[in-house]
């Protein structure tokens, strides 16, 4: 049994880690977008107040405002995306998790069992002496 408790557990690290990774890509994204966001507030508030400075330049903010506003998208379907990864791979580490704590609950049972069956054992072997008794005639 407890190679059964080994394999579920290598299994936990395996799902763990599959989270772990699932939650840094979410991270990642979500620092990308904010980066995004912030570029885009800039050149809308640039836009909105043109210096003398910025005059050459406003057709090419508005077509990066543009560039983008279309990045924003793209990493915002791939953030759902990745969030419902990492809630599925949330529910296999816990249920992984969950089977795990069964498994090793089996082999504490069977122990204890084992462990009742050799005092029976020895109890009846103990009695059987007192008696004169080898184990084997009884």
């Amino acid at each position: 049994m407890a190679r059964s408790s080994k394999k579920v557990s290598r299994l936990v690290d395996v799902f763990r880690d599959l989270e772990t990774t699932e939650r840094a890509r979410v991270g990642e994204l979500a620092r990308q977008m904010g980066e995004l966001r912030s570029s885009e507030e800039e050149i809308i508030a640039t836009l909105a107040n043109p210096s003398a400075v910025h005059e050459p330049f406003l057709a090419l903010m508005s077509r990066s405002l543009g560039n983008i506003q279309r990045r924003l998208q793209r990493l915002s379907r791939e953030h759902e995306a990745v969030l419902a990864r990492y809630v599925q791979a949330a529910a296999r580490t816990r249920g992984a998790n969950s089977l795990l704590a069964d498994v090793r609950a089996e082999e504490a049972r069977k122990a204890e069992q084992r462990e009742l069956e050799a005092l029976l054992e020895f109890q009846q072997a103990t009695a059987a002496q007192g008696r004169g008794k080898s184990t084997r005639s009884s």
